[in-house]
């Protein structure tokens, strides 16, 4: 049995793409931190089952909590802003169906930046662990940027998961200032510091690995302003990571 699973926030434009995509799962758990623009009654008019937990602790702690709550042989996990697309859905059902070797299995992502698909830079389509046995997969506990642990072999998948993760510029700044805030926070408890070489040089570095290194260039403006803007990122993170450091001083 396969169960698909995803958290959510306030994601009720974006869900019903996603979970039309694996209706023919055996089952969906979505868990949900609260929200008020009908996600949860969505999820549940599309047949799945939905927990509410608000106990916000960050992405892995969440994702945790909903694998834990997760039934099936097998764990699909996506996030709200990804479609499955058609073929990558015939090789997850052939690959749970079968009695291969692997642990778990990585797809391809394919990143969209305002609609428009992203093919160099820092968004270029890259390989992601979401499928896995139950009992050999887990979640990192990172706050932000968690992600799939797979005990064991790991093969790729053909198709693609289509990750519609910028919908516009304003969605992309809002989202940057959460994840910054998110990680700098960790990075405190950690006991790193900010320093003034990583406050001065880190955003030209960032934008020229991405645009020159990584081919971002190559992308048009699309590629620009997402190097620009995942700079911006980096530099806040340690600006904030500055300033909780100079709060707790």
């Amino acid at each position: 049995m396969l169960s698909v699973v995803l958290i959510t926030q306030d994601a009720v434009h974006l869900l019903r793409k996603t979970l039309e995509a694996v209706s023919w799962a055996d089952r969906i758990l979505v868990v949900d931190s609260g929200s008020t623009d009908g996600t949860r009654e969505l999820a549940a008019e599309m047949g799945a089952k939905v927990l509410l937990q608000t106990d916000w602790k960050g992405y892995g702690f969440q994702k945790r909590y909903a694998l834990s709550k997760a039934e099936g042989d097998w764990i699909l996990f996506l996030d709200a802003d990804e479609v499955v697309d058609e073929e990558l859905a015939k090789a997850i059902q052939r690959a749970t169906q079968s009695d291969g070797g692997a642990a778990g299995y990585s797809m391809l992502r394919v990143n969209y930046f305002c609609g428009d698909r992203l093919r160099f830079g820092n968004g270029r389509p890259d390989y992601v662990d979401r499928l896995f046995k139950r009992e050999k997969g887990s979640i990192s506990d990172h706050r932000v940027h968690e992600h799939v642990i797979v005990d064991g072999p790991v093969e790729r998948l053909r198709g693609e998961l289509h990750h519609y993760t910028t919908e516009s510029i304003t969605h992309r700044v809002q989202k940057n200032d959460e994840y910054a805030t998110t990680a700098a926070e960790e990075l405190h408890r950690q006991g790193k510091r900010a320093s003034m070489l990583q406050l001065l040089f880190l955003m030209p570095l960032s934008i020229f690995r991405d645009l020159v290194l990584k081919l971002g260039i190559l992308d048009g403006k699309n590629g620009v302003i997402v190097a620009v803007t995942g700079a911006f990122y980096a530099f806040s993170k340690y600006a904030k990571l500055w300033e909780l450091q100079k709060k707790s001083s």
